[in-house]
């Protein structure tokens, strides 16, 4: 990958992104009463909004309506809390007031909160940059501070519990801009690409993090992961970052590995039949021959992590399917872009948990978004791929863990298998372009639904059922 391709995409910051351009009005939050799901059931499916949205009137009913269970927030800024050092901490700060409305905002919508920590001050760093590792002589001021935000915000009013480590930090602060809400850790001139830093870190702030809330979760900072190698020499070795962590002794220091993927969306032919996650074309390709973007890096996390002896939950706790404007595609084509979002969410989602990755969170939720991967449009209406996800968690609320992938519908289909109360819940589609039919005893069958939900009546003959299958996925009920 050339080098200036690398720069490109980070210079497009998963961050940087539609934030409101004018004030909301916040909406008045009451109390919403979510379905009851049954205990050892799946809740993988979140969601991120930019700071401000979650509470507007626009999008808090969309986040009620969607029923997702995470919602991570990228809010808390170390900077403007303590500007100076020793300074007390300014509990006041913009920041801070938005993340408790977030907060209350999400507790009203029965949402898991999951927070990152960073934005680091310039006196703990030596740079003028926002984005800037922090020195390892400033590691206890770090630590004071997540102490104090943990002790405050696990307790009433805001049970906040899963706390993340800064963004993607396997990136060079050299090729983002000074202000990068992402990045900071990563040096690519060190062979392990600045994750021994990062783990002295963790070893310093996460005993404080646990010392304020021992039911914490301190979370590895979600890792961008371009590529498993480097080909070209040129940009070092991020892929090293874990690995670099690890041998600093940070392996108990944290409690879930996060990890982020962006495919990217662009026209050619044959558009609405390709599959994204397993595209070698796309950004992410370089993962295609470990299984794909989703499945090909968690493969390779649990590869670092046992040559270190650890064993850590994985979380994908920030993903989408961006629509690169190299080609104009979402100008041209944004009716194929949207169901390509929309069939991409399923597949990486499906694939994903029967991978055992425990967390699915899609950036943003409300729209355009970050290279328009809303699940809301610009006047904040669902998007297809805000529909999909509704679906699948109505479907799953009623199944558990884990699902097996199912090769029982032949050659050209992919299935994953579910369990529930005297029932299988099968999620199915056709690999390719090709409509394929599923034939099954009429007692065996119980009820089938599309991508989008809505119920599929069988074709019956001779006391089977048939229902055909294509690239977009169906849910199909039965029993065992």
């Amino acid at each position: 990958m050339k080098l200036q391709t690398i720069i490109a995409l980070f210079i497009l910051s998963i961050f940087v992104s539609s934030l409101p351009t004018a004030a909301q009005q916040p909406t008045n939050i009451t109390n919403i009463y979510v379905p009851i799901v049954a205990s050892n059931t799946i809740r993988p499916y979140g969601i991120e909004p930019n700071t401000g949205w979650l509470y507007s009137s626009s999008v808090y009913p969309q986040a009620a309506n969607l029923g997702a269970h995470w919602v991570r927030l990228n809010t808390l800024s170390w900077r403007e809390a303590q500007p100076t050092a020793g300074s007390p901490i300014n509990w006041n700060a913009t920041s801070f007031q938005q993340f408790e409305r977030e907060v209350q905002a999400a507790n009203s919508l029965g949402l898991q909160v999951m927070a990152v920590i960073d934005d680091h001050p310039s006196w703990a760093t030596n740079s003028d940059k926002i984005c800037a590792a922090i020195l390892d002589e400033y590691h206890d001021e770090f630590a004071a501070f997540a102490r104090a935000v943990v002790a405050k915000y696990s307790q009433h009013p805001y049970y906040v519990r899963y706390w993340e480590l800064g963004n993607e930090p396997d990136v060079d602060p050299r090729l983002v801009p000074a202000n990068s809400p992402f990045g900071c850790w990563g040096d690519m001139n060190d062979e392990y690409y600045g994750g021994e830093r990062y783990g002295r870190m963790l070893r310093v702030v996460t005993p404080a993090i646990r010392a304020a809330d021992p039911g914490s979760k301190v979370i590895f900072g979600g890792l961008l992961l371009a590529r498993p190698a480097n080909t070209n020499h040129t940009d070092g070795k991020p892929f090293n970052f874990l690995a670099g962590a690890l041998r600093a002794g940070a392996g108990p220091y944290f409690d879930i590995l996060a990890f982020h993927t962006y495919p990217t969306y662009f026209e050619r032919t044959g558009v609405s039949h390709i599959d994204f996650d397993l595209d070698a074309q796309s950004m992410g390709g370089a993962w295609v021959s470990r299984g794909g973007t989703t499945v090909g890096k968690a493969r390779f996390l649990r590869e670092v992590m046992q040559q270190y002896g650890i064993n850590k939950p994985l979380f994908l706790n920030e993903t989408g399917l961006r629509c690169d404007n190299r080609y104009s595609s979402c100008e041209t084509q944004p009716t194929a872009y949207e169901q390509a979002k929309a069939n991409h969410l399923i597949r990486s989602s499906m694939r994903a948990i029967a991978d055992g990755v425990e967390n699915y969170i899609w950036y943003t939720l409300q729209g355009p978004g970050w290279s328009s991967t809303g699940l809301l449009d610009g006047s904040q209406q669902p998007r297809p791929a805000y529909i999909a996800m509704k679906t699948a968690i109505e479907r799953l609320n009623e199944v558990r863990l884990p699902p097996q992938p199912f090769t029982g519908y032949g050659a050209g289909t992919e299935a994953y298998r579910f369990r529930g109360n005297g029932f299988v819940l099968d999620v199915v589609w056709s690999v390719d372009s090709t409509l394929r039919q599923i034939t099954l005893p009429a007692t065996s069958f119980i009820a089938a639904y599309t991508r989008d939900g809505a119920p599929i009546i069988p074709a019956s003959s001779g006391g089977n059922v048939t229902i055909s299958v294509g690239f977009e996925n169906i849910y199909l009920k039965r029993t065992p």
